[in-house]
């Protein structure tokens, strides 16, 4: 038997299953009306597996498949790092991430740990320095093209062949044709922006 549910995959077909775990992940629901309860902080806080002062404080709600908690306020999703930082540092960030990645209003975890919310991990930063813990926690390599990335098209004597023949003055789109990437790839590869390791 097929379920429509109410919010937040409105319009969508869900099986029984997945709608009973979606109501569990995202905590108590009104008796009456289908919603759910407003997530006042206290409604919020039951959601955090609080330890001792200096450990994770994992998230108990639902997670994203990077980890991440999600909350939802007034029908829209929210980090749930990001919202217990602001119980705690009032009107010092917003709830969504800044669209300037040059603002101080970045949410990092000095634990990195994603589901993390304990109030001592988290700390502000900008987009960069965000990118930055990320590559020096050795997260990048998904990420980046580097030789150690799994989508890594390219072997380390593939790209040292690259950039001595376009020193030789053969054409990107040559060299993407013969390698099977695009231009823009081989452009990095000249640059160094991809496959810097190299």
């Amino acid at each position: 038997m097929e379920v429509f549910m109410d919010h937040p995959l409105k319009g969508r077909k869900q099986s029984p299953e997945h709608i009973a775990k979606r109501m569990a992940s995202l905590g108590d629901f009104r008796p009456s009306g289908g919603g759910r309860k407003k997530n006042t902080p206290e409604v919020l806080w039951s959601k955090v597996d609080i330890r001792d002062p200096d450990e994770c404080w994992p998230w108990k709600g639902f997670r994203n498949e990077q980890g991440y908690g999600r909350t939802w306020i007034d029908d829209k999703g929210y980090y749930a790092h990001r919202v217990i930082f602001d119980l705690q540092n009032p009107g010092l960030i917003s709830l969504e991430a800044p669209k300037d990645r040059t603002a101080t209003g970045w949410v990092r975890h000095s634990c990195d740990n994603p589901p993390c919310c304990n109030p001592k991990h988290l700390l502000l930063g900008t987009h960069a320095d965000n990118m930055r813990d990320k590559v020096e926690r050795g997260r990048s390599k998904w990420f980046d093209l580097s030789i150690e990335s799994p989508r890594a098209k390219l072997t380390a004597e593939d790209v040292r062949q690259i950039r001595k023949q376009r020193a030789l003055g053969v054409r990107r789109k040559i060299l993407a044709d013969r390698y099977g990437v695009s231009e823009s790839t081989i452009k990095g590869v000249i640059s160094g922006r991809h496959y810097g390791d190299i």
